[in-house]
């Protein structure tokens, strides 16, 4: 048994041990990987449920791989930050559910689950044997929630999706890019962590619905249909004839609206610092107000109208004034007089802004692997509770814990579906 407690190290699995949190005594079985499911799941954990991550010793999470693994160490599948930030405060098993051994595992532990979450493409379940109808009969109050990128629905059914797919076909990159310029994505792929946020509601909606009938139901969150519904306001534009063009940092109706380049916060010059203030000016007065800041009296009367007609010129007499500035010192001056504006912040100003660090946005959390660790609090702040944070699990860390205390398995017969690589700890060939 000691290679199975390897990855444990006796470390308790991080299932809610108190019952005052939103989901605790809540269960779910996540089958997904990457990042729209991981996301779902990650927002059910912070709230209570005790969630357990499936996965195979065959394909284990794609996310393990990605990040740089440190190499040197024995188990170098469990030191991917980006699994450490998805997958915290979870349990992980490792089945092999293509054998029939595997398969009843996780049959078992759905007749013993109140969720189970898969992103896979469509019809994968149905041919591992896992279908709905199959699930439902083994468990009634079971809710399954699946995440596909497209939908389960002919013609698109079957089709493979990543988020960069799914957000052209969302009609989101169609909007996205400059004036008489090509579509772009965006910085990040929405459809994931967007229908990550759209899962983790459907399961609320579906708890609430099973308290009422005391039976589950079966729900598809598509990332495609998610995206579209966030540009609801082009397709109403579409239909009344005015078809949205790009239109980059700038607005249709207000003026002037963009990023201007400023200092970098170590005082290099705006040529070569890559930092930036955004500004919207959305009145008269707000436009008074700038032209104050930024001594141009001369221009202070402009209209709306006149703003549009002029934004190039609006916006270079922007960016003389904040060139002198940081980002910082160009955004307390803005806001000082009434005017939107916040710096862009990168990622290593958000790891050193003052509300977050404040606000405690950012929990250290020991790895074994990693030392200690900063992961992000939970989505939510609810009032009076403090949500401990516990780190993501190692491949296959809690297969004991699951199977004997949960299933009832013996440790012989543990032992016995480790032999046969039905249960494992380690990746295939490793």
């Amino acid at each position: 048994m000691t290679e199975m407690l390897e990855p444990a190290g006796g470390t308790p699995p991080p299932t809610s041990r108190r019952t005052d949190l939103p989901l605790s005594g809540i269960r779910v079985l996540d089958l997904t990987m990457v990042w729209a499911g991981p996301f779902t799941t990650k927002q059910l954990a912070d709230m209570g449920a005790e969630v357990i991550k499936v996965e195979g010793p065959g394909r284990t999470d794609l996310v393990r791989s990605l990040t740089v693994p440190d190499q040197s160490v024995d188990r170098p599948w469990d030191t991917s930050r980006y699994f450490h930030e998805y997958n915290r405060n979870k349990m992980g098993v490792a089945i092999d559910v293509r054998q029939d051994a595997g398969k009843k595992l996780l049959l078992q532990l759905a007749a013993i689950s109140d969720v189970l979450i898969d992103n896979f493409r469509p019809g994968v379940l149905d041919r591992l044997g896992l279908a709905w109808d199959v699930l439902h009969a083994e468990n009634p109050r079971l809710i399954q929630v699946s995440l596909p990128g497209y939908s389960d629905v002919p013609p698109e059914r079957g089709l493979p999706g990543y988020g960069p797919n799914v957000e052209q076909m969302g009609g989101l990159a169609h909007l996205n890019g400059y004036h008489d310029g090509p579509p772009q994505k965006s910085g990040i792929s929405y459809g994931d962590p967007v229908a990550g946020l759209g899962g983790a509601a459907a399961v609320l909606t579906a708890l609430a619905q099973r308290d009422r009938t005391g039976v589950g139901m079966q729900i598809e969150v598509g990332q495609r249909n998610i995206l579209i519904g966030l540009i609801g306001d082009a397709l109403v534009g579409h239909q009344l004839g005015s078809a949205p063009v790009r239109m980059g940092n700038r607005s249709a109706t207000v003026a002037p609206q963009g990023v201007y380049p400023t200092r970098g916060p170590d005082g290099s010059d705006a040529d070569s610092a890559d930092a930036w203030v955004a500004v919207t000016v959305a009145s008269d007065s707000q436009w008074q107000a700038t032209c104050a800041l930024i001594e141009r009296s001369d221009l202070a009367g402009l209209t709306t109208d006149d703003r549009l007609d002029r934004h190039d010129e609006l916006d270079a007499a922007i960016a003389a004034w904040s060139r002198r500035r940081t980002a910082a010192e160009a955004a307390d001056a803005l806001q000082a007089a009434g005017v939107p504006a916040g710096p862009v912040l990168g990622p290593d100003a958000l790891a050193e802004d003052e509300h977050l660090i404040e606000r405690g946005f950012f929990v250290e959390v020991p790895h074994p692997h990693l030392g200690v660790t900063r992961l992000t609090a939970p989505t939510w702040d609810f009032d009076g509770l403090d949500i401990e944070l516990t780190r993501a699990p190692g491949l296959g860390e809690h297969n004991i814990h699951v199977l004997r205390e949960l299933l009832g398995y013996s440790d012989d017969d543990i032992a016995a579906l480790h032999a046969a690589g039905v249960v494992a700890v380690r990746p295939a060939g490793r």
